[in-house]
């Protein structure tokens, strides 16, 4: 949990907001559900030897030994996606997704 994390950044005059991916999936389904963003090639990696490693290690995904970096890559993009700042052109618009929510069917 980095509830630690976060109450010592905030006492050191950093501003964070405290992030938790959504409940109830796991680290495979976090990784499937950013796949599309990889695929339509919106990451980017500097030609480093840390970029490198992160590439590998999420090449390696999940039978390699460490997921550190695969874990907060995903929640970063998920963030990144929830908060509006990053989207595919197959995301539907949001008057589309409020039309769309909640119908109820009275019949």
């Amino acid at each position: 949990s980095g509830t630690p994390l976060t109450q010592e950044l905030r006492r050191m005059g950093i501003p964070v907001t405290a992030y938790t991916p959504s409940r109830g999936q796991d680290k495979v389904a976090r990784m499937n559900s950013v796949a599309p963003i990889f695929e339509s090639g919106m990451v980017w990696a500097p030609d480093k030897d840390f970029a490198h490693e992160v590439i590998e290690e999420m090449a390696s995904f999940p039978y390699g030994d460490h997921d550190d970096y695969c874990d907060s890559s995903t929640m970063a993009l998920m963030r990144f996606r929830q908060g509006g700042f990053l989207s595919l052109k197959d995301d539907l618009p949001d008057e589309v997704k409020l039309l769309t929510r909640n119908r109820t069917v009275y019949y």
